[in-house]
């Protein structure tokens, strides 16, 4: 059975399979964009602004790792992979961002494996 988008986002033992994962970063995105727009409406000064972001910021990262894992593990590779996007993402803004941005669209396009896997059942099953 496939995860629905909104749950399970800290588990490190399951498959996420590309729609739940796509579902699940739009939501997560949304949230974010939501705080910042809040943020922007509100006229929050600089200091209490970021101190209000980074509580944001901090979670997103900690959710879009276990997400990139869940959906690694689904395609059959260790979670543990997800961690390369770390370094990836304070390279040069250009070939950190073009690096980014293939990874994410390699988690999104390419199917998971099908059939059971060493990390557990098809969620598409």
């Amino acid at each position: 059975m496939a995860v629905a988008a909104h749950e399970d986002w800290f588990s490190g033992t399951i498959r996420r399979n590309r729609q739940s994962f796509v579902l699940a970063n739009l939501l997560l995105v949304g949230v974010l964009f939501f705080v910042v727009v809040v943020l922007w409406i509100f006229s929050a000064s600089a200091r209490n602004g970021y101190l209000i972001l980074l509580l944001f910021v901090v979670p997103f990262v900690i959710c879009q790792y276990f997400l990139t894992g869940q959906r690694l593990r689904d395609m059959g590779v260790t979670g543990w992979l997800a961690l390369l996007w770390l370094p990836v993402g304070v390279a040069d803004k250009y070939i950190g961002g073009a690096a980014s941005l293939a990874f994410v669209l390699m988690l999104c396009v390419v199917p998971g494996t099908e059939g059971p896997n060493r990390y557990g059942p098809d969620p598409l099953a």
